[in-house]
């Protein structure tokens, strides 16, 4: 642990505030710390509560496996397991026991010990490949995530308010730091050294969120114990989502599975086998263990297909709907044509009533009924967009035919896709399929931030189209919008929290209306295609180059400072004058403009520069166009 972390535990600590154990399982700890503590005075101690004496017995029986008599007495049990391990056993249970409700309103406390137990039971499991006997993974498991419920104990109303902002695993534990003193892992892995538990299980706690960061020699125990514990604690994950929400946590569950070499094929009945314990422990401690119908089904099948190959009109992941619809028979129609695929619909009559929706339910795909693609609609699916909030729903615009020319508008407002209000069920169903199959696979690419998936057989070259997909624009086959800004955000953090620059830049193909209009659409489309290959070629290798809308496109510049982005842009514009677009024997020039900005002190956050970044754009646009303007101190492009 760094000082500073280890300086913020030990204040934490003097607080008295943090997770302990009491009663019984406090005199347990104490009595197995002293010199003269032995196995009589232990049972004695442990027959004083006799539902931790019920739970050693249980405990000592499952580890054993039935390949020894079954176990029917607790100085058996306790002889079985030896002392430091009904420690163990003792610390855990007291905590479960007595932390299952808090202040911190956003933190589940009962669904944290669901997930926990089953990571423990899954780490028990695994524990060959962890190098570790089978009852000090348990524990290990078990406690691997207690960091949490140390920040919710302690700073309940804190940790309240930063659970409600949504943020991902890495974004958490970097607004712990910042906000609290200390992460949850390193909270994690401090408590555990402190309870005694040795240096290798509170290091694997620590590293066990991303094992890759992990500084463990490749093949020793740590480097196992820290990826059975990354394993276990995704199928603690998988088991404590509803069913919307499984699938998509599938392909980093398989990744998981692959670094401590378990097959595609041993997956499935070891995760069932965690689920019948699970639901025999929960019931032992009277835990809301989620009934799971058939968990082979949903680790082997691959998303449905017609015989084909197209896609199904089913629904691989119940969604739900915001209708944000004006006219009463387009509302019912739609309505009753997602109800009968099993999508929950949530319906708003008018854009405020929209807005309300959003803002206080979870929402996958957002249907918006617009009048036109000008400004004013733009100008309404922004506010919903800002409604949805980090969730970032799926969004699909209807819009009237007249409209469908001017769509770009709407796509850099927030739409995703748009649909004709004189729509046929077939492209609505179509469209439905692809807002759901990019929603699971964003969903996973958000949680775990991999793209590892099943290596072989359908499944496997199913969720590699899927993720081309759900990441690429399939005109340019450049980054789409939504990762693009999901990784400038990425790298917004990162620049943050180690003081080092970042730089993005707006770009935008001069007079590309002219194009369309004199040229053609097809034409339209091949310079864009063109383009994106002339700005990829002279960026860098770190650089992230997306399609932003439209005619526009976006390069975020990691460990870029302005000058060195302003030279990067025109390097970018020279490419573009020298370059010829079109057919062959039709070839003409495009020119470029384009709009830097680096992140700057006075950027309240990374929308704050890019905004800077679009108005430099614009500067540049009306300052002739063909050329590079930057945004400085004060907002002037120059």
């Amino acid at each position: 642990m760094i000082d500073q972390a280890r300086s913020r535990f030990e204040a934490l600590k003097a607080g008295g505030l943090l997770p302990s154990p009491q009663g019984v399982a406090l005199a347990v700890l104490e009595l197995t710390q002293r010199s003269d503590a032995n196995l009589h005075t232990l049972t004695h101690l442990v027959q004083t509560d006799p539902a931790m004496a019920g739970r050693i017995l249980r405990y000592a029986n499952a580890v054993h496996g039935g390949s020894l008599r079954h176990i029917a007495s607790l100085p058996h049990a306790i002889v079985f397991l030896g002392l430091f391990r009904v420690r163990q056993i003792a610390l855990s249970f007291s905590l479960i026991d007595h932390y299952r409700a808090g202040a911190c309103a956003a933190f589940d406390y009962l669904g944290y010990w669901t997930a926990s137990l089953a990571t423990g039971i899954a780490a028990q499991r695994v524990a060959a490949q962890a190098q570790c006997p089978p009852e000090e993974s348990f524990t290990c498991g078990l406690l691997s995530g207690v960091g949490r419920l140390a920040l919710a104990t302690v700073f309940p109303v804190e940790y309240d308010a930063l659970l409600r902002r949504n943020l991902s695993d890495g974004e958490l534990r970097a607004a712990e730091t910042n906000e609290l003193g200390i992460d949850h892992a390193e909270l994690s892995a401090a408590l555990l050294r402190d309870w005694g538990l040795p240096e290798i299980f509170h290091e694997a706690v620590r590293y066990h969120e991303a094992p890759a960061d992990a500084p463990f020699d490749a093949g020793s125990r740590a480097q196992a114990l820290t990826a059975a514990l990354h394993f276990a604690a995704r199928v603690g994950d998988l088991l404590n989502l509803d069913d919307t929400r499984r699938w998509e946590r599938v392909p980093s569950l398989y990744h998981a599975a692959a670094r401590i070499g378990l097959e595609d094929h041993e997956v499935p009945p070891l995760v069932q086998q965690v689920v019948e314990q699970w639901h025999d422990w929960g019931r032992e401690l009277r835990l809301p263990t989620r009934e799971i119908s058939d968990i082979k089904a949903l680790l082997s099948d691959s998303p449905p297909v017609a015989q084909d190959g197209a896609p199904t009109a089913l629904v691989i992941v119940p969604m739900r709907v915001a209708l944000v619809i004006r006219e009463p028979s387009l509302m019912r129609r739609l309505a009753t044509t997602l109800g009968a695929r099993g999508l929950v619909c949530l319906r708003a009559t008018d854009h405020a009533a929209g807005l309300r929706l959003l803002a206080d339910n979870q929402i996958d795909l957002m249907m918006v009924e617009l009048p036109d693609s000008g400004e004013s609609s733009a100008r309404m699916l922004r506010e919903l967009r800002a409604a949805d909030g980090a969730r970032q729903a799926y969004c699909l615009a209807l819009i009237p035919r007249a409209a469908e020319a001017e769509v770009a508008r709407l796509m850099l407002a927030g739409a995703a896709d748009y649909l004709l209000l004189d729509y046929t069920d077939a492209s609505l169903l179509a469209r439905l399929n692809t807002a759901q199959r990019v929603l699971a696979l964003q969903g996973a690419v958000r949680a775990e931030r991999e793209s590892a998936i099943r290596s072989s057989g359908e499944w496997a070259r199913d969720n590699r189209r899927l993720l081309r997909q759900a990441l690429t624009d399939p005109l340019t086959r450049l980054y789409n919008r939504r990762y693009g800004l999901d990784r400038l955000a990425q790298e917004w953090s990162f620049a943050t929290h180690s003081a080092t620059p970042l730089a993005v830049l707006m770009l935008d193909i001069d007079h590309f209306k002219q194009v369309n209009d004199l040229r053609g659409h097809d034409i339209g489309d091949r310079v864009l295609t063109q383009m994106a290959r002339v700005v990829q070629r002279v960026c860098r290798k770190d650089d992230v180059v997306f399609r932003f809308g439209g005619e526009e496109f976006c390069v975020v510049a990691p460990n870029t400072g302005l000058q060195d982005a302003l030279l990067l842009g025109e390097r970018i514009v020279e490419a573009a004058r020298r370059a010829t677009f079109g057919e062959e024997g039709l070839r003409f020039h495009v020119t470029l403009s384009v709009g830097v900005a680096a992140r700057d002190a006075g950027d309240a956050d990374v929308d704050a520069m890019l905004a800077r970044a679009d108005r430099a754009l614009y500067a540049a646009k009306h300052a002739g166009r063909d050329r590079v303007m930057v945004a400085r101190g004060g907002d002037k492009a120059t």
